[in-house]
């Protein structure tokens, strides 16, 4: 089990990150009602989805400000997970529902971008720096239970997130497509198109339309 720091300090009244949780959910609340009573329109559908992908985000990183916690993004086609850095690896942290795996609705899918924005300057890290931390930092004598923990670690190894989300305030710059895997519904084919440049909130543009 990880632990991660907490903030230790006590205050009176909201924190920040509470009062933008309050706003998130709010907003999340009004999304649902709307897309209940006209859930058939697909893009109402990739816009609801957009929007709450970049609120929880951007909570998200003002978590990971507060609490001195480095956070990272691992996305798939079908949808994404908050991870947490323990200085040794990449862990779930789904104890916090709010950034526990979620799941797009259905025949929504996701397309990630890291090249091609409108940036020159390069992405914050990658895997390669914190696999080279981890071997600087290892011990000796863990090597000796690495053949016996193999098949345990199989599934931690997997757990690499595409963006990462620094305690400072700084993000991997990238943009996120929200798109249907059929282009069934519109033509030329629906999008919501969610980007982020080094620092949060996130930008949501759509809908647009590919030519």
């Amino acid at each position: 089990m990880n632990h991660y720091p907490k903030n230790k300090t006590c205050k009176n009244g909201f924190t920040l990150i509470e009062v933008m949780l309050v706003i998130v959910l709010v907003g999340l609340m009004v999304s649902v009602i709307q897309f209940s009573a006209t859930g058939d329109k697909a893009e109402e559908t990739l816009e609801l989805s957009s929007k709450r992908f970049a609120g929880i985000f951007n909570i998200a990183a003002e978590y990971g400000m507060l609490n001195n916690i480095e956070l990272g993004l691992m996305i798939d086609k079908n949808g994404y997970q908050f991870l947490g850095y323990d200085g040794d690896k990449w862990s779930d942290v789904s104890e916090n529902e709010l950034f526990s795996r979620y799941k797009l609705p259905e025949g929504v899918e996701l397309v990630l971008e890291l090249d091609d924005l409108p940036i020159e300057e390069p992405q914050l890290f990658d895997t390669k720096v914190f696999n080279e931390l981890q071997e600087a930092n290892k011990d000796p004598d863990d090597e000796l239970t690495e053949d016996v923990d193999s098949k345990n670690n199989i599934e931690e190894k997997k757990l690499i997130p595409q963006i990462y989300m620094l305690s400072g305030g700084e993000i991997t710059p990238f943009s996120l497509r929200f798109q249907f895997l059929k282009n069934d519904y519109t033509e030329p084919k629906l999008y919501f198109k969610v980007t982020g440049l080094y620092t949060t909130p996130l930008t949501v543009k759509g809908p647009l339309f590919d030519e």
